[in-house]
């Protein structure tokens, strides 16, 4: 899976991050940790890799990255900003 970068643009304030969806007129605020995912998520990724990275970075249990993986990705999601492999 990956961010959708067509008609989205972004701007980093502060590190934190506001996505634009130009198509959709939404957009989504993230805190410094939605940054960190949001540009990892420029290239195809996994939840795995989403984990590995929290883990890596931040020093924090397997179950909390994964819990907060899998918030930030359902947040993507339900701004249409997250597109599937192969999409």
């Amino acid at each position: 899976m990956r961010i959708r970068t067509e008609n989205v643009t972004w701007q980093e304030i502060d590190g934190e991050l506001v996505i634009l969806d130009l198509q959709r007129s939404t957009y989504l605020t993230t805190n410094v940790v939605g940054a960190l995912l949001a540009k990892f998520l420029t290239q195809d990724r996994s939840l795995d890799d989403l984990v590995d990275l929290l883990v890596s970075t931040y020093g924090i249990d397997i179950d909390t990255a994964t819990q907060d993986a899998e918030a930030f990705l359902q947040q993507l999601a339900s701004k249409e900003l997250l597109i599937a492999d192969d999409a």
